[in-house]
């Protein structure tokens, strides 16, 4: 199923947020086709609750937490995609509280929009918190969130606007290789795609797809959301939030609901786990929510879903080609509950390992390789707190 055209043939399997950034940013010069064995947006990504906070995460690598900031700004409003801009609060306890202040001081220093409040300012500037048992919050100015299947399906369009194809129902069962590299994606349905290179961003099961040799340390985890209606709708300025405590975050909705998302639950049979979420997880949200948030204690249930998402040992994507993988191979998995807040790098990365194209930020945060140091497994650190 190779194009006609005398560009290299870059297959990608998976149509989350991960793989449509990669084809978007490969079809100009590549003849791409994106193959994703469901519809675009339906696993992971489809689930997320679309947070965008690359300062929080990637401060310590301003030029990562500047590009993904400035991308999603840039690309707001192109094919039906919005960006919701909207502060962010992260609750401190006292014990806390000496960390997140030299944490939000950092981050200031390295011109970011971020600042400690304590209780009192936090109570006087966003009324509708109960600040009893906090010391205060760390305060960010350039967070926000997106709808994860519009933006996903947004820059899909763009990808087939630069010249990609996308196939929906497709399943890759394997990568192919010879001696020289990968030779293509065998799949269920339509048999051999050859490539020149190939892109796995197949969540959770990129690792069992990797030819004889290659390995990525990715496994799979649940978690869980559910959408409460308050008595009153949530005010237009209603931040982001999280209690770490809690492991639990929030943000609004359009309609002024608000979801609530955590539990992170490692698992070993994904294709088992249940898309509802846990009766514990409702209850847990139920106590808490009224406890910290005015207007909830007569609060609807509206829906509650859980998806399965892919961990790296250190909560940061795995982009890159893998250990002992065939040349032309690169893998994007392992995003941790950030897939569609870190997606803007994943197009870069990937071209600068199938093309060597140079990049305004050091992938090596991103390497694959960075694992090879570590022995006898890994220590997963959880991100449910996000």
């Amino acid at each position: 199923m190779r194009s006609n055209t005398d560009e290299p043939t870059v297959v990608v399997v998976g149509g989350g947020i991960a793989g449509c950034q990669a084809a978007r940013e490969l079809a100009a010069d590549h003849s791409v086709i994106v193959l994703e064995r469901d519809n675009v947006a339906t696993g992971a990504t489809g689930v997320s609750a679309g947070l965008i906070a690359p300062t929080l995460f990637y401060g310590d690598r301003p030029a990562v937490a500047n590009y993904a900031n400035e991308f999603v700004r840039q690309f707001d409003g192109t094919n039906g995609f919005e960006f919701h801009e909207r502060d962010r609060l992260d609750f401190v306890g006292p014990t806390d509280r000496n960390e997140a202040k030299a944490t939000a001081t950092e981050l200031a220093e390295r011109g970011f929009p971020v600042a400690y409040l304590e209780a009192a300012t936090v109570a006087d500037r966003y009324p509708q918190f109960d600040v009893d048992g906090f010391d205060g919050a760390v305060h960010y100015g350039d967070t926000g969130w997106v709808d994860p299947y519009t933006y996903t399906n947004a820059i899909r369009t763009a990808a087939e606007d630069a010249g990609a194809t996308v196939e929906a129902g497709v399943t890759a069962t394997n990568v192919t290789t010879d001696e020289s590299g990968v030779t293509g994606v065998e799949t269920v349905e339509n048999g051999h795609y050859p490539a020149d290179a190939v892109v796995l961003a197949a969540g959770w099961r990129t690792p069992e797809l990797l030819p004889d040799g290659a390995a990525v340390p990715a496994r799979p985890y649940r978690t869980q959301c559910i959408v409460l209606r308050p008595e009153s709708p949530l005010a237009d300025d209603f931040p982001l939030g999280r209690v770490g405590d809690e492991h639990l975050y929030f943000r609004p909705e359009h309609n002024g609901d608000l979801l609530i998302g955590g539990a992170h639950e490692p698992i070993s049979d994904p294709l088992s786990a249940s898309a509802d979420a846990d009766e514990s997880f409702k209850l847990e949200v139920a106590d808490f929510v009224p406890s910290v948030i005015d207007g909830f204690d007569g609060a609807g249930f509206v829906n509650g879903w859980s998806g399965v998402d892919t961990a790296s040992p250190d909560t940061r994507p795995i982009i890159g080609p893998p250990p002992g993988g065939p040349d032309g191979l690169i893998v994007a998995t392992g995003f941790n509950g950030l897939g569609v807040m870190a997606s803007p790098v994943v197009g870069p990365v990937v071209r600068h390992h199938v093309t060597d194209a140079s990049i305004e930020f050091s992938p090596d945060v991103f390497d694959p390789a960075r694992f090879d140091s570590l022995e006898n497994g890994f220590e997963y650190v959880s991100t449910s707190e996000i």
